[in-house]
């Protein structure tokens, strides 16, 4: 079940990326802020599962390259600065992150959802995000 969610989450986090070389998925946490001491854990763990999917061979699109972004966990403006900054400069195709609901709201509303990147939370609980529009891009485990 495990391995089928990951690649249900793969593909759909790489959608409209065929012919890439690379795949680049974006690391968005609160790098500094009040969750810096767990948040390099939960990277280290979205690499690990990026990792895996590329040493499986079963990934035909390239090799899923993490890029990593801080939200600084409760710095709206620097989400969403990182968040555009990685979408158009390192041109992710999809977001694991954020980790506090704040900012992953207004990653939601203000870059992935105009530039069209799919995400997924591990941990932002926020009831609000149950509701937010989000055409059919945000996905969370929390």
């Amino acid at each position: 079940m495990k391995k089928f969610l990951l690649t249900t989450a793969i593909a759909g986090l790489t959608a409209g990326a065929a012919y890439a070389d690379d795949v680049n998925i974006g690391i968005i946490f609160g790098f500094t802020g009040p969750l810096e001491s767990i948040t390099p854990t939960m990277a280290d763990a979205a690499e690990l599962a990026m990792s895996e999917v590329n040493a499986s061979g079963l990934f035909t699109l390239g090799n899923i390259v993490p890029v990593r972004g801080d939200d600084g966990c409760i710095d709206s403006g620097l989400a969403v600065a990182t968040a555009e900054r990685l979408i158009t400069s390192d041109h992710i195709h999809g977001i694991v992150g954020a980790d506090c609901s704040g900012v992953t709201g207004a990653i939601l509303q203000n870059a992935a959802r105009p530039n069209g990147v799919v995400m997924i939370s591990p941990s932002a609980t926020s009831p609000a995000l149950s509701t937010a529009e989000d055409d059919g891009l945000f996905f969370r485990t929390a």
